[in-house]
């Protein structure tokens, strides 16, 4: 397989590998007793503000999900809110398995994720772990903004990934399936991709890398 000049591909999680479940999760605040969790969650200024401040690593998982609570006004305690709030983490197919070992073969690997510790913990227990591996079996570094304290389209969170890795933005593609995250690759000087997560990943790398 020919690379395109291509050395490295930084890939998002969320949407492009995994499979997010939000309506498991509402479903899972209904029974906590919430009537209409979708009001709230992702839509809400104070939601937002909150989420940020998780997936930059500015707030605990357990001070969020007491703020939770408060938003919803359930009665539920953090364990219960905790695992609500990880039902939104869905699957990979396995054939995205597949893809990443075929990307690693010609190329380093990285994950660019805008996550969160509560999110990502229960990645690390529940994905990625076929054949006894784990997620960081998948990649050569993973760049989780909750961890480098940064969220994509923002300047500072290609910055910071590119002085980490070390690559040339020019010979990597980025691969994300928001269109604000692929601009902001793009200005960090990135080949980048927008992905449909319903289309099929495996063909596409194929022509991306041919």
């Amino acid at each position: 397989m020919k690379h395109n000049n291509i050395e490295a591909v930084f890939t998002d999680f969320g949407g492009v590998l995994l499979h997010l479940e939000f309506e498991r999760c509402f479903n899972a605040f209904r029974r906590l007793g919430v009537e209409a969790p979708e009001d709230v969650l992702f839509r809400t200024p104070a939601f937002a503000q909150a989420m940020r401040r998780l997936e930059t690593g500015e707030m605990e998982g357990e001070a969020f999900f007491k703020t939770l609570r408060d938003m919803l006004r359930i009665e539920a305690d953090e364990a219960e809110i905790g695992r609500a709030w990880n039902l939104i983490i869905g699957d990979i197919p396995r054939y995205k398995l597949d893809v990443l070992r075929h990307i690693r073969r010609h190329c380093r690997l990285y994950m660019v994720s805008n996550t969160n510790a509560p999110h990502f913990d229960h990645t690390r227990q529940t994905l990625f772990r076929d054949e006894g591996l784990t997620v960081d079996d998948y990649f050569d570094k993973l760049y989780l903004s909750h961890e480098i304290h940064a969220l994509k389209p923002d300047a500072d969170f290609y910055e910071k990934v590119l002085q980490d890795s070390g690559e040339d933005p020019s010979k990597s593609l980025f691969l994300d399936d928001l269109a604000p995250n692929i601009e902001g690759a793009q200005r960090a000087g990135f080949r980048t991709c927008l992905i449909d997560p319903e289309e099929d990943l495996g063909k596409k790398i194929a022509e991306l890398l041919a």
